[in-house]
């Protein structure tokens, strides 16, 4: 990573778009050269977890079901392209969840779709709290290391030679509520999740990597010099890019704030205090007084205003 120029040690965190197909290509190359592992592609996903996944990977821990988090996964897939894409379907009682990779590694030309589905199988094993049950794969080639490998790393039945790369589970339980289906706030955080994941796909700049930022935080709002850190800059070199951008570390949170205190105050039953606090505001009073000057109403007159029937 670093002969391509990449740091690391904040992979994940630069504010610009997604790594493109052609960078990707390049580092899984350049990988898959270095270790002369032919199981790199699942040791990789296995390895992964859903939190190590950015502003994705908190918005799938907020889902409530399976359904919910295959869905967002289908619209945000970050190795989705042109030629590459996933899947969601269902047939009879089975669930179905496909992969098509964007591209074939030289020397792995089944890294892509080896990676995916370790990934696909531990990240519903984190969502699900325990092992997949009446779980299978089909890959569309033969494996280039022992079959044990494949039930080490994505430990459920795998079959080769099939039709087409896909994941097979039972349709019961998609809607079969999840650990966030008990927490008040994740519909809230969910929805400001994929506000954020439509922007970061559709702009680049480093508005977008603070935002990201603060809402990978869940609630602990990072201070501008921990931001600065998280991105490798100086903090005055921060200030200096976001204003270059026409905004400043300051109105970001409190748009970030702002957006999620008006989810909570329609999605929650949480008092407006409890929900001052979960944005960060110590003191009652100083939240209502912010929340008047960016809506010209109160909390609770907001809240009775969208009030659902």
């Amino acid at each position: 990573m670093r002969a391509y120029g990449y740091n690391y040690s904040v992979i994940g965190r630069i504010p610009a778009k997604p790594i493109g197909e052609g960078e990707f290509l390049q580092l899984c190359t350049r990988a898959v050269a270095e270790s002369r592992d032919a199981a790199l592609g699942l040791r990789f996903g296995a390895a992964l977890q859903l939190g190590g996944h950015g502003v994705l990977g908190h918005a799938l821990m907020s889902c409530r079901t399976l359904r919910q988090a295959a869905e967002l996964l289908v619209r945000h897939n970050p190795l989705r392209s042109p030629e590459g894409r996933v899947r969601l379907a269902y047939e009879g009682e089975s669930t179905i969840l496909g992969f098509a990779p964007a591209f074939e590694v030289p020397g792995a030309p089944q890294f892509l779709c080896d990676m995916f589905f370790a990934a696909a199988t531990n990240g519903i094993r984190q969502l699900l709290g325990r092992e997949l049950a009446r779980a299978e794969i089909e890959l569309a080639y033969s494996p280039d290391v022992p079959n044990e490998t494949y039930d080490k790393y994505l430990r459920v039945p795998v079959s080769f030679g099939r039709p087409t790369n896909r994941l097979i589970g039972p349709k019961n339980i998609m809607d079969m509520p999840l650990q966030a289906a008990g927490v008040a706030t994740a519909p809230a955080y969910l929805r400001q999740c994929e506000l954020l994941l439509r922007q970061m796909e559709a702009a680049s700049g480093f508005e977008s990597g603070v935002r990201r930022l603060l809402l990978s935080s869940r609630g602990r709002f990072p201070a501008a010099p921990e931001i600065a850190h998280a991105l490798n800059l100086s903090e005055r070199t921060l200030r200096r890019r976001l204003g270059a951008e026409g905004t400043s570390y300051q109105k970001i949170i409190n748009d970030v704030r702002n957006h999620l205190a008006k989810q909570y105050l329609i999605d929650t039953k949480l008092s407006v205090a409890d929900i001052g606090t979960l944005i960060g505001f110590e003191d009652l009073s100083n939240f209502r007084h912010a929340f008047r000057r960016w809506n010209g109403v109160t909390p609770s007159h907001f809240r009775a205003l969208n009030a659902k029937d």
